[in-house]
């Protein structure tokens, strides 16, 4: 019976992400298909060089958990560290000198928790990640444990689990992070409760948006500026091994 949930529970998600038809396309490649290069792919060097497990692709549909936002879950891929670095630094450009220490970093569907370790070395006020699914929030807690006992990073860095649109951002300037996490659904729902916490004087807020593509939802909330809309590069190291994203991909940042 769990195994039939679980089916139906994927065959819900693709069909809210593709469509009825989209979905049996893929079913249809995937009965197919010889496995992808990206099933085969190794360990991300990241994750040797520090013995954690931040790597790998998990489709939405592997994320289920019986929450309502289920089906609007896009996929788990970590971010490339070196994009990431790039992209801090790009939003650092945006705000005064040495201000970065009074921001909390946020990232709101966390996964496996790379982004989390990797700004833990930035000198952020905290930094917390945000994941709805229990078995990857607990990798997640895992890497981050890791990640201390070799000294690296912040010892106020945390993750927690929870829905994305529920968590409460804690007072003050404010960074939040996605990468695609889910559809425009739940971003409308997370944008929402964000104009909520502005209005009753939260404090500044950031979102940075990895591979935005539901960027048109931003245009329904005007009290968000965009910032910048760019490519930005990975490392040659990072695009020789990284399975997904590729040198054209987007990132948005905006400003409350």
């Amino acid at each position: 019976m769990a195994s039939l949930k679980r089916v139906w529970s994927k065959v819900r998600w693709s069909v809210q992400q593709r469509g009825i038809g989209g979905t049996l396309r893929v079913m249809v490649s995937r009965a197919t298909a010889a496995p992808s290069a990206a099933e085969n792919h190794g360990p991300h060097p990241f994750d040797a060089e520090y013995g954690v497990d931040t790597g790998g692709i998990i489709g939405g549909g592997d994320l289920t958990t019986g929450h309502a936002h289920d089906a609007f879950i896009t996929a788990y891929a970590g971010i490339p560290p070196s994009r990431f670095q790039a992209t801090i630094r790009r939003w650092a450009e945006t705000i005064p000198a040495g201000s970065m220490a009074s921001y909390a970093f946020v990232d709101l569907g966390c996964g496996k928790g790379r982004a989390v370790l990797l700004a833990s070395e930035l000198g952020f006020r905290e930094v917390i990640g945000v994941e709805l699914n229990p078995d990857l929030m607990r990798v997640a807690e895992a890497n981050l444990a890791i990640w201390k006992e070799a000294g690296k990073g912040s010892g106020a860095a945390r993750v927690v689990r929870g829905d994305a649109t529920e968590f409460e951002l804690p007072p003050g300037p404010c960074l939040v992070y996605l990468v695609n996490p889910f559809g425009a659904v739940v971003l409308r729902k997370l944008l929402q409760k964000l104009e909520a916490r502005a209005a009753a004087g939260g404090g500044p807020l950031d979102v940075i948006y990895q591979n935005p593509e539901q960027a048109a939802v931003f245009t329904e909330f005007p009290g968000f500026k965009l910032l910048w809309s760019e490519a930005i590069a990975m490392s040659p190291e990072d695009a020789a091994v990284d399975p997904v994203y590729s040198g054209e991909d987007k990132c948005n940042g905006y400003r409350q």
